[in-house]
């Protein structure tokens, strides 16, 4: 069932659109913003952090062997004399081991983050997508609705109302009909006089007729009995 809308000012719709239209714009400069943020952390942590890191205990683990066997050259050119001292070499394995522990901690943590991102990244484009998929199809459709509308009750504004007919003009309208009604039974009566007049006269001339041809025989008869 349609229900009807209460529009009070057609320039607030227009408004309306400008400001919607700006919105889709700014909306659609958002969105591919946080898109291109987006693919940018993510080839930062698959790529960069993970290939660094990588690199890293590549790199440190060499570094490792070699502390390693500086330590053990260290220990054979020491043997039998009490004046060579291995503690650097002890110490640069030390930091060695330890700076191999942190690259491989590093590159666990970023294999651990991996996931993480990639689920925030689809929760995001779970929210995002229906924004964008109107955007790029749907806002069209509605632009195209308001614009109607707005032509449609432009229109609508453009019609003149009929203008109702005076007082004067009904009264007068109303008694040419009873002027004219008049005349036609004035009409009406005078030829329907004439029509009963002959009938009339000619009722009254036959019995005048019949009493005359009555009379004079019988008058005749009697003069001419005197006469006789």
């Amino acid at each position: 069932m349609s229900k009807s809308a209460n529009v009070l000012s057609v320039q607030a719709l227009k408004d309306f659109k400008v400001v919607m239209c700006n919105f889709a714009e700014e909306a659609r400069n958002s969105l591919s913003g946080v898109d291109m943020e987006v693919r940018r952390m993510r080839d930062w942590l698959e790529r960069d952090q993970l290939g660094f890191w990588q690199a890293q205990v590549k790199k440190r683990q060499e570094d490792l062997m070699q502390a390693r066997s500086d330590l053990h050259r260290r220990k054979l050119s020491q043997q039998g004399s009490d004046a060579v001292s291995d503690a650097d070499q002890k110490e640069a394995l030390r930091e060695a081991t330890r700076r191999l522990r942190v690259a491989e901690e590093k590159v666990a943590a970023v294999r651990k983050l991996i996931p993480l991102l990639h689920h925030a990244i689809d929760e995001y484009h779970s929210h995002s997508q229906p924004l964008g998929d109107h955007l790029s199809g749907g806002f069209e459709k509605s632009v195209f609705g308001l614009e109607k509308m707005i032509g449609s009750l432009e229109a609508y504004l453009a019609l003149k109302a009929p203008t109702a007919p005076r007082l004067d003009s009904a009264q007068e309208t109303g008694a040419a009909p009873t002027s004219a009604g008049s005349s036609t039974t004035g009409q009406m009566a005078t030829s329907a006089a004439p029509a009963e007049s002959p009938a009339g006269e000619t009722v009254t001339t036959a019995k005048s007729t019949e009493s005359a041809e009555t009379t004079s025989p019988a008058g005749e008869n009697l003069v001419a009995g005197r006469v006789s």
